[in-house]
């Protein structure tokens, strides 16, 4: 936010930067951003945090770059201007590492997971909902080798643990997944939405 110029308007504030084919771009990239009509006239000096942080963004990907760092991209926006955010980055081609602490704008966008612990990096594939269940194998796994120690298999029962030909309940079971796929990326997004609603709420009342 330091970046943007308070004498500036926010359209100016865009026009700065543009290479001249970007220029009939920015009222629509501005208005992908709720800027439309005589709000584009306004001064960066009046604007809210909020709103210098959707010129900000609207900047940044007005550019033609191959990689975006962004720090908690979603602080200080209301909930529109997040699912705004996240439809505009969804179309980005490029190569997008963030730092976020909202769980919805992570499972729309991320592909990997980075978790940094003390002394320990460790990637998880998938997005937020798909590293709390990598998580979750890895600790049942681990609570069920201190219990007990793994059996030697018998050599008839590893050659039918190795049999890759599934069985008819695996392909059954793998056909409903693929079916219901659509429906539990819905399900998620309206869970992730009321998460969101109810996180803006608590920082409210703090």
């Amino acid at each position: 936010l330091e970046s943007l110029d308070a004498s500036r308007s926010i359209l100016e504030e865009l026009e700065t930067d543009a290479r001249t084919e970007d220029v009939p771009r920015i009222r629509g990239q501005l208005g992908a951003f709720l800027f439309s009509g005589d709000e584009v006239d306004k001064k960066i000096s009046v604007l809210s945090g909020g709103e210098k942080a959707r010129v900000a963004l609207a900047k940044l990907l007005l550019r033609p770059v191959n990689l975006l760092v962004l720090d908690e991209p979603t602080n200080h926006l209301d909930i529109e201007s997040c699912e705004i955010l996240e439809e505009a980055l969804s179309t980005y081609e490029g190569t997008l590492v963030f730092v976020s602490h909202d769980r919805a704008f992570i499972n729309a966008l991320a592909t990997r997971v980075i978790e940094v612990t003390p002394g320990q990096v460790r990637d998880f594939s998938g997005n937020y909902d798909d590293y709390l269940q990598a998580l979750d194998r890895l600790e049942r796994r681990s609570t069920e080798a201190d219990r007990t120690p793994s059996p030697r298999p018998e050599p008839s029962d590893a050659r039918s643990q190795s049999d890759p030909t599934p069985s008819n309940d695996k392909k059954q079971a793998q056909s409903s997944a693929s079916t219901s796929g659509g429906g539990q990326r819905e399900r998620r997004k309206q869970r992730d939405r009321i998460v969101r609603k109810s996180t803006r709420v608590e920082e409210k009342i703090q």
